[in-house]
């Protein structure tokens, strides 16, 4: 992979032809310049305004009215029309979400669309001021994952660990057209969350901990997703979430209480969604926690202040799953439902209630409006935004409301399913590699497999997969279940059987399962000395947000003790780690001779690992969060306040390769001093050699650091970074802007990024750094 990218402060040069493809697409994916992707217009068009101001209340209160797919769905995948027509004739209903599944197998694309159109043709029959479509929303964070034979992707962590937002865009892109030839034109993603908390049961839905590199995969995403969105009908409407601060639950717990200054969530949450709004995104979606004790989705401060007026969001915004009725039933701010709704619309600029299991929102918005509480130009406000969104999605188009065929063509190609591995490849993070036991070489002839998650593919794509809570026999908690990837995948055990050397002889015992629980350790002891390398599969179980809370970090003890029982055999070990968040080893680290973090690398992952482990590939991703030694760690990131304790068990970056990469010292460009002004750049660059015999791929991670300021600065940012392909014996030089902007924040008059000290700051790439003094 040998591209340039510009991304803010990032420059890199490179030279000949791919220097002039840089100077045609500063983004370095895709085939439009940043200004050319569609975003929502700043006004509403005309017939959109005409269309509202004759609409009736009730069909205006239908649009802003999610509801739940298994409302008109049964189990047995049987439509029941009917029911569409009640929730169409006498609420106008605007959108329905939710995979669509039949005796629990989720339905392909062509039902999919055939089901939707259905619904939407029931829609259109009802007796209306006009004949307005529904739009249709699923949860596809890591390809069409609730769309049977889709192309799976690994998840937004592994995304974060590549470094490489191309792979962001290029996912995205697949994800979108797949998703759209089901006949879904919106996708609740990307997720733009910074957790702060390493136990929280949705660290791997986000792109990491940094709110740099998650803005820059994150507007590659949502770019991916898009594109030409109003004309383009392969590209669906992308929704950024969760606004805002929801990855820092003070308890770890999913939807507890976020307790986080104002100073925190504009330099560290605010970024994602800065950098997603000037992508371009279409929508966004409120988080379900509250703030220090304000319940977001009816903050007019976060939902009003913040996103529309500070961040100048023009798209559609919705809520999450029953956050309304949460005022009521969860929150405890609003006395009654119609209170509830009352706080929500009444104070923020929500557009759509995700209600999503009655009625009950369109019966009391209404009931407020005739009473006088919520005016209905309030309503008007948000239903302009909704069907401004349709008609850019084509909705309104004459059947534009329909599947086009042709896309049906387009699934699980086989250019798809390679990007899927090629993800997993970049994102593969090699954490310790003690005496080079990696790669597995020649007089490796007898390799041993062991560990619950070696030989199956649902452990590899995790949660958010086939299910909500991941592929299990029950889509609950159940024990893990193959079956509905249809074969499309590649388990560890059949990755390294696949690459093997002729004469490798490849095997698999479970030893245990992943609860630590013995099913056969005594046999696998027996068998254990007769194998040249032993690699250990070991993780989590799949899980989704609050079914995935844990009280403990630690990987369960089972697991912990089956290796140090193995390491008795005297044979290397190579633990890989299939998880989510990262869980506290204890003592694998030392029982393991290597370390491999996989987190959860999609299906087609294991391919990936055994090209790894093998040295068909080499290892280039690097940790996107803080990896915590110790259970009371949970909070860690490295951008921790510079008096903060701080005892890692890896620091974020982290990642080792099988060559060896070395940095000469940083250089100023020429006439150039080293005094930042605001408003002004300086150029610094780097030369990165490849001394060692392999070829690879280097990230080169640019930080700041301001030694001295008046608020305690973090111990260090990031401001930049490059993903470079590196031939054995090659060097390249990398160039950076740097400029006295990258140490604004948030001080103490309260005015977001008001602030810059001036004095004495550092730029650090790899082990160097160069002083710079920013002067006000």
């Amino acid at each position: 992979m040998r591209y340039g990218v510009i991304f803010g402060s990032i420059v890199l040069t490179l030279h000949g032809l791919m220097h002039q493809a840089i100077a045609q697409n500063p983004l370095g994916y895709g085939s439009l310049s940043p200004e050319e992707y569609d975003r929502p217009a700043d006004e509403i068009d005309a017939d959109i305004q005409e269309m509202v101001s004759r609409m009736t209340l009730e069909e205006k209160i239908g649009q802003m009215t999610q509801i739940n797919q298994d409302l008109v769905l049964g189990a047995d995948g049987v439509l029941n029309r009917t029911a569409v027509e009640y929730y169409a004739q006498n609420y106008y209903v605007g959108s329905y979400l939710n995979q669509l599944a039949r005796d629990g197998k989720n339905f392909d694309h062509q039902e999919y669309a055939k089901t939707i159109e259905e619904i939407q043709e029931i829609t259109l029959s009802v007796n209306s001021t006009y004949k307005i479509p529904i739009i249709y929303g699923l949860d596809h964070i890591h390809g069409a994952h609730y769309v049977a034979k889709s192309t799976i992707f690994p998840h937004g962590v592994n995304l974060g660990a590549s470094f490489n937002p191309k792979l962001a865009y290029e996912t995205a892109v697949v994800t979108a057209r797949e998703t759209r030839a089901a006949n879904v034109q919106w996708t609740f993603a990307p997720v733009l969350d910074i957790p702060m908390s390493k136990q929280w049961a949705r660290v791997y839905e986000n792109f990491g901990e940094d709110p740099y590199m998650s803005s820059i995969l994150g507007a590659a995403a949502v770019r991916g997703y898009q594109g030409k969105y109003k004309s383009d009908r392969t590209k669906v409407a992308a929704s950024m979430k969760h606004f805002i601060a929801y990855g820092a639950p003070y308890s770890g717990q999913d939807r507890d209480t976020t307790i986080v200054s104002d100073r925190i969530i504009h330099d560290y949450f605010v970024p994602g969604f800065q950098a997603a709004i000037d992508a371009g995104v279409a929508t966004a979606m409120e988080s379900y926690i509250d703030v220090n004790g304000e319940p977001v989705v009816s903050s007019h401060k976060y939902l009003q202040e913040m996103l529309r007026e500070q961040l100048k969001f023009k798209g559609m915004l919705v809520t999450d799953w029953a956050e309304i009725a949460n005022l009521y039933t969860t929150h405890k701010v609003a006395a009654s439902h119609r209170d509830a709704v009352r706080l929500s619309i009444g104070s923020t600029s929500v557009d759509m209630s995700m209600v999503p299991s009655d009625v009950i929102f369109f019966e009391e918005l209404k009931a407020l409006v005739l009473e006088g509480t919520i005016s209905e130009a309030r309503v008007d406000e948000s239903v302009l935004r909704l069907l401004q969104l349709k008609k850019d999605l084509g909705l309104l188009e004459p059947e534009g409301w329909k599947a086009d065929p042709a896309l049906l063509q387009q699934i699980g190609l086989p250019q798809d399913i390679e990007l899927a591995r090629e993800a997993a490849r970049e994102s593969i993070t090699l954490l310790k590699n003690e005496n080079n036991v990696l790669p597995l070489l020649s007089n490796h002839k007898k390799v041993l497999v062991v560990g619950p998650t070696g030989n199956n593919l649902s452990h590899l794509a995790g949660g958010w997969t086939i299910y909500w809570q991941g592929a299990t026999v029950d889509g609950w908690k159940g024990e893990i279940s193959d079956e509905q990837f249809y074969s499309n995948g590649t388990t560890i055990f059949n990755g390294l059987r696949a690459v093997a050397p002729e004469g490798t002889t490849v095997d698999y015992v479970s030893g245990f399962d992943i609860n630590g629980k013995d099913i056969d350790m005594e046999h696998l002891l027996t068998v254990a000395p007769q194998y040249d390398v032993i690699v250990v599969c070991i993780g989590e179980h799949v899980y989704a947000e609050a079914p995935g809370d844990i009280h403990d970090i630690r990987l369960p003890q089972g697991q912990i003790e089956s290796i140090k029982a193995l390491k008795s055999a005297g044979k290397p070990i190579v633990s890989v780690l299939v998880e989510g968040r990262p869980r506290v080893l204890d003592s694998i680290p030392d029982d393991s001779d290597a370390l491999v973090q996989a987190y959860l690398p999609g299906p087609w992952g294991g391919q990936a690992i055994g090209e790894i482990l093998f040295g068909k590939a080499n290892p280039s991703g690097r940790l996107p969060y803080t990896y915590p030694k110790s259970v009371g760690d949970i909070n860690l990131s490295y951008w921790r306040q510079a008096n903060d304790v701080w005892d890692p068990l890896y620091e974020f970056g982290h990642g080792l390769s099988y060559t060896r990469f070395t940095y000469d010292n940083i250089t100023l460009s020429n006439d150039q001093d080293n005094i930042l002004v605001p408003g002004q750049t300086r150029t610094v660059s780097i030369q990165v050699n490849n001394e060692g015999p392999w070829d690879g791929l280097e990230t080169v991670l640019m930080f700041v650091q301001q030694p001295v300021r008046r608020v305690t600065p973090p111990a260090k940012l990031l401001k930049g970074f490059e993903k470079i392909q590196l031939a054995a014996g090659e060097s390249k030089s990398v160039d950076f802007e740097i400029s006295a902007d990258m140490f604004r924040y948030t001080g103490l008059d309260g005015v977001p990024q008001g602030t810059i000290d001036p004095g004495p700051v550092k730029v650090m790439i790899g082990n160097k750094q160069f002083d710079f003094e920013i002067r006000i």
